[in-house]
């Protein structure tokens, strides 16, 4: 992907709310692109820190009520909703209501980053094979309805698998813990992709309403945790039982974009790290 500005991205607004894990390195990578972009936290530092470097940042908790209005500081093209089920009351419901809000307020496309959890079943999970069946995948399912009925013009949900790099250190997530399943394949996804990715996106004009984001390789879940671990000096994860699992598809939105993952393979990428 090309780092050259151009007219489109020198004019485009983007409002992203969820400054957090993903939100504000995607911010800045926007911005080092040319876009205008506004964004939100819950925290007064984050803020403070955020604006400082250029990044007109809101102070908005979502369980709050919503206002009446779309706020006005973040008036955008492009809305990027990145909220973890885990920080929103009754998540389906109040992300759409910010959507319709959004729609009302002259947002025109919405990005919303599901999440894999939409799968159920074993072997290659493609976009069109979602069926949840758990609480979870129902939840995600909901809201991606949600987020399609919001009336904004173009509306993609993005399903992003296990996500890792930057402050989320997959050495420790299964660390000295037991678990089953460890030979089911493992589907994740790295922060320096979505960094690439996303921005490409924004960079399209005919969006289709759903995309996979996975990495290629799907080492299993033994494998992968106990050199992770490894890595770290930590104690590895102890795993009984096999599992044969679900593996995601994540080779359309390669095709779409024209674009290769970094991450092929996660031992090398975890070797890199941790010489980093």
């Amino acid at each position: 992907m090309s780092t050259n500005l151009t007219s489109s991205s020198q004019s485009h607004r983007v409002a992203i709310i969820g400054l957090g894990w993903l939100g504000e390195p995607l911010a800045l990578t926007l911005q080092q692109l040319g876009y205008q972009v506004a964004g939100t936290t819950t925290t007064a530092d984050k803020a403070s820190r955020l604006a400082a470097l250029g990044i007109q940042t809101l102070l908005w908790n979502l369980n709050a009520p919503l206002p009446a209005l779309w706020p006005t500081e973040l008036s955008a093209d492009t809305l990027i909703l990145c909220v973890p089920p885990g920080k929103v009351d009754n998540y389906a419901q109040r992300l759409g209501e910010v959507a319709r809000l959004a729609a009302d307020g002259g947002v025109q496309r919405l990005l919303f980053t599901s999440a894999t959890s939409i799968y159920s079943g074993l072997g290659a999970q493609r976009e069109a094979d979602a069926k949840p069946d758990s609480e979870r995948g129902e939840r995600m399912q909901a809201t991606e309805n949600a987020m399609h009925a919001s009336g904004v013009s173009q509306v993609m949900c993005l399903r992003l698998s296990g996500l890792v790099g930057g402050s989320r250190e997959p050495g420790r997530f299964l660390a000295g813990r037991s678990f089953e399943g460890g030979e089911e394949p493992i589907n994740l996804v790295a922060q320096e992709d979505l960094l690439r990715i996303i921005p490409a996106l924004l960079a399209r004009n005919d969006w289709p309403s759903v995309l996979n984001v996975s990495a290629p390789h799907h080492p299993s879940r033994r494998e992968f945790y106990s050199q992770a671990a490894k890595l770290r000096g930590l104690a590895p994860p102890e795993f009984s039982g096999g599992g044969e699992g679900k593996t995601i598809d994540g080779s359309a939105i390669s095709r779409y974009l024209g674009l290769d993952y970094l991450v092929t393979d996660w031992f090398d990428w975890l070797a890199e790290r941790n010489r980093n």
